[in-house]
């Protein structure tokens, strides 16, 4: 609410000792225990603050998914990102329907079944090559010499990026996506771009990406088999007819979201794979004796730990929760993660079970902004699964050393240390 006196936001009925930040390292590794409570006692919180409020049950965070004329995706979706005016980042994910909907069209076409299907066995040949020379030793970091390394190899290969540049690519998105626990890790420029990545020239910091316009101008002369030749070779119309090509921001913007999208999210999944799996030996031995159940244990990792738990949305008009009022201009998070644990549509939503039937979770979103990358990370998923159990049936986590990740959005481990 705003209060009429001061012109402030007043805090929303709430217990004095809830507190939810997503830059809080401490709230960040006991998130579920916090967004249960948030569930059960404030349904509709506010943070002080950060100023911002958050909504946690299922029913809630899906009607504001599917919602884009109430609640815009055009001042980004990441909390300490968001400004009263719309981004100028031209990021497809930053903008709502249409100017979303004629961009990912045009990205739909590189993300078809065929070419999803074409990379089944690059993936398992790539799993191979990761996994096999680690065995002798009875111990790795799953997550930093396995799952962090497998994303950013499928994805570059699906841009048709030059080969060799995998850790690069990874260092670019762990730096790009860290902050610490004021919420501080990045700098933005006038220009509204993230400064850890485009200077304020608009060109690009970052060694690897400065290859993008060279890369522009080969594929555009000489088209391959990738989703590089497909962006910059389509007709892209405009809301006033006008057919053009794509411009150079418009392509730097989606490299720079695929490479989180596709790097930093499926390493966190397979993370939680490595995790949850080893908490639960059981659930593991299931996999093992039927891999046929991969598929469905696949979606009940993303169900029990989404690897992108918060998002957020600006609220264009005022709205009401619980009786309480969120004005317009307020800064609202869906806690799609706490959403997947709520007992209203879940039965038994702390049990991590591989068998569960899943109607629908929200951990790639839904409708319009529907993770357009989905069918990719839940190939990658099954495959790194079904190689890793192959090869290792049983694995114990040493949880003591383990590391998280910590930014506003994902949640996960950079370091799962695994013995066999």
């Amino acid at each position: 609410m705003v209060d009429s006196a001061t012109g402030t936001r007043a805090a929303a009925s709430q217990p004095a000792d809830l507190y939810y930040d997503p830059y809080d390292y401490d709230v960040d590794v006991n998130a579920q225990a916090v967004w249960k409570r948030l569930r059960d006692e404030a349904p509709i919180y506010y943070n002080e603050k950060f100023d911002f409020y958050a909504i946690s049950r299922y029913d809630d965070v899906l009607a504001v998914t599917l919602d884009t004329d109430t609640y815009s995706s055009a001042h980004t979706t990441t909390i300490e990102m968001m400004e009263p005016a719309p981004t100028p980042l031209p990021m497809m994910i930053w903008m709502d329907p249409p100017d979303h909907t004629r961009l990912r069209a045009l990205v739909s076409r590189a993300f078809t079944p065929r070419a999803i299907g074409q990379l089944e066995d690059r993936i398992a040949r790539v799993c191979a090559t990761l996994l096999d020379p680690l065995l002798d030793a009875g111990t790795f970091d799953y997550v930093d010499q396995f799952a962090a390394l497998l994303p950013p190899t499928v994805i570059l290969a699906l841009l048709g990026f030059p080969e060799g540049h995998e850790s690069e690519w990874r260092r670019g998105v762990d730096e790009l996506f860290h902050v610490d626990a004021g919420g501080h890790g990045f700098e933005l420029g006038e220009d509204g771009l993230r400064r850890g990545i485009i200077d304020e020239n608009g060109a690009l910091n970052d060694a690897l990406f400065h290859l993008l316009p060279e890369i522009m101008a080969d594929r555009r002369e000489h088209p391959a088999d990738d989703l590089i030749s497909t962006l910059v070779n389509v007709d892209l119309v405009d809301a006033d007819g006008t057919t053009r090509k794509i411009n150079e921001l418009e392509f730097k913007c989606f490299m720079q979201l695929i490479a989180i999208a596709g790097t930093e999210t499926v390493a966190r999944l397979l993370g939680w794979a490595a995790v949850l799996l080893g908490r639960n030996p059981g659930e593991r031995a299931a996999l093992v004796a039927d891999p046929s159940l991969i598929p469905n244990g696949v979606e009940e990792l993303l169900r029990y730990e989404a690897p992108s738990p918060v998002n957020a949305r600006w609220v264009k008009e005022d709205v009401e929760f619980y009786g309480q009022t969120v004005p317009s201009g307020s800064k609202l998070i869906m806690l799609n993660g706490a959403a997947n644990r709520d007992e209203r549509h879940f039965t038994d939503p702390d049990r991590f079970d591989v068998r569960r039937h899943i109607d629908r979770h929200l951990a790639f979103g839904y409708g319009t902004h529907f993770c357009i990358g989905a069918a990719l990370a839940r190939l990658e998923g099954r495959i790194a699964l079904r190689e890793t159990l192959r090869r290792i049936p049983e694995w114990e986590i040493d949880e003591a050393t383990m590391e998280w990740v910590h930014t506003s959005t994902v949640r996960g481990f950079a370091k799962v240390p695994v013995h066999f």
